[in-house]
């Protein structure tokens, strides 16, 4: 693995991370401070619903688009045109099983939601499916600068129309899950045109055996985020359950502000991905992954570490003292948000060793805790039981994604975990590595718009 792409393709998706981290924040500020705690739970709840149809009806075609990519065993334009094919029948199956949850379920999953808003917030399957099978083309192939570039418009676009409801047309939950329907239609048709280039065109031709190679990998990696998605999403259906709407926008801002401390971890998994599926040498992936493990663990906990000492600040700067609740959630959640940075590395290198259904026992473990902790804590502790439950959850994840990462590779758990001898002098060395490639690409630039002479 090239070591100078790599850091490139981290420090661009970072980039990217960092950029979202800030136009999501201003997304968060705006929705707590108009909506409140009440209003911003009820909207939390309503975009549960088309995520919860996304994650369990998806099939995992985003996943399989980049292993089939990277590993390029069938066209790119067949795989675009039957991936496009599938979000349709996807999409459409999505929402008629989304009516039929409100019709028989609201009650019991949704109380205290407004139909209303459950139906709007279902107009949203769709696009979100179509983008997530398209847009992952980009990261197969490796164009890590245009895959983080669609997530950075998604973002500015979201805020964009978040401000013109919420702000200048005084609106409220409706006119927050407008603003989303809004940003899908204007990025999909946007990511179309770019990853149609990418691909060299587009057949809608049906490819039966890149189908069902796709499906057959796509459920594994599908059934390991369905548990995932349920691991980071389950407590806000029991705070919900227990407490409330106002204690679940309460929970939401907590977990809102310390989710973004996996900036680094989805920069590193994001890029290591596709490389590690890509990757024929086993050394090279023995050596590169531990590497990059060790790495975003000590890189997050720092960034725990800061937002532990600043968090009370932080909270009443951005959403009021009325949020001031959430700072103990939030604190309880820092360990397990660290940990589970470290198991999205390596359950990515699983599945991009051509094994994501092992991902399946991680997740389920880490589910399985996490409904249980939360049952017995949150009636006794509230939202911070609730926290410590999902710190719990994701250090589970985090073991069995490391028991199952060393008997594949070969490695010692210490390996991973722990800084070795020499790492300093692979980051100075990467870092001056990525620093001359910057320049040359700045110096080819200036060329190539005349500001300098060849």
């Amino acid at each position: 693995m090239n070591s100078g792409k790599f850091a490139w393709g981290i420090t661009v998706t970072f980039a990217g991370g960092v950029l979202n981290l800030l136009l999501g924040i201003g997304v968060s500020v705006i929705l707590a401070r108009v909506l409140g705690p009440e209003g911003r739970g009820v909207y939390a709840l309503a975009m549960l619903l088309p995520s919860l149809i996304v994650t369990f009806g998806n099939l995992g075609i985003g996943p399989a688009t980049v292993y089939y990519v990277a590993r390029g065993e069938f066209r790119r334009e067949e795989i675009l045109g039957n991936n496009i094919l599938l979000s349709i029948g996807i999409g459409g199956a999505g929402i008629l099983a989304g009516l039929m949850v409100v019709h028989f379920f609201r009650e019991a999953l949704f109380p205290n939601v407004p139909l209303a808003y459950l139906l709007l917030a279902l107009a949203l399957v769709p696009g979100e499916i179509f983008f997530s099978y398209v847009n992952y083309m980009l990261l197969g192939a490796q164009r890590i600068k245009e895959f983080n570039y669609r997530q950075v418009l998604q973002s500015t676009l979201f805020l964009g129309f978040i401000t013109l409801g919420l702000l200048v047309l005084k609106g409220k939950v409706r006119e927050a899950i407008l603003a989303g329907l809004l940003t899908w239609g204007i990025v999909d048709i946007l990511v179309f045109r770019l990853v149609k280039r990418v691909a060299g065109g587009v057949s809608f031709k049906p490819n039966l055996s890149y189908v069902k190679c796709a499906v057959t990998y796509g459920l594994q990696a599908h059934i390991a985020s369905i548990l995932g998605f349920l691991n980071y999403r389950v407590d806000m259906f029991l705070i919900n359950w227990f407490l409330g709407p106002a204690a679940v926008g309460l929970y939401a801002v907590g977990v809102g502000l310390v989710e973004k401390l996996w900036m680094v971890s989805q920069a590193a998994s994001t890029v290591l991905f596709p490389r590690v599926a890509a990757e024929s040498e086993e050394e090279r992936q023995k050596e590169f992954t531990p590497l990059v493990a060790r790495t975003v663990l000590w890189t997050t906990a720092f960034g725990a570490l800061v937002l532990a000492l600043l968090s009370r600040w932080i909270v009443l700067l951005l959403y009021s003292k009325a949020f001031l609740s959430a700072v103990s959630a939030l604190q309880a959640l820092l360990v397990g948000v660290v940990t589970l940075s470290t198991g999205r590395v390596l359950a990515n290198d699983i599945a991009g060793r051509g094994f994501p259904g092992l991902n399946i026992y991680t997740s389920s473990a880490a589910v399985l805790t996490n409904v249980v902790l939360n049952l017995l804590w949150i009636p006794r502790y509230g939202i911070v039981g609730a926290a410590w439950a999902s710190t719990a959850s994701y250090t589970v994840s985090f073991l069995s994604a490391l028991f199952f990462y060393c008997r594949l590779s070969g490695n010692r758990w210490t390996k991973v975990v722990f800084p070795q001898r020499g790492d300093w002098v692979v980051y100075l060395k990467t870092g001056r590595t990525l620093w001359e490639w910057l320049g040359a690409k700045v110096i080819r630039k200036l060329i190539k718009t005349g500001m300098i002479a060849k």
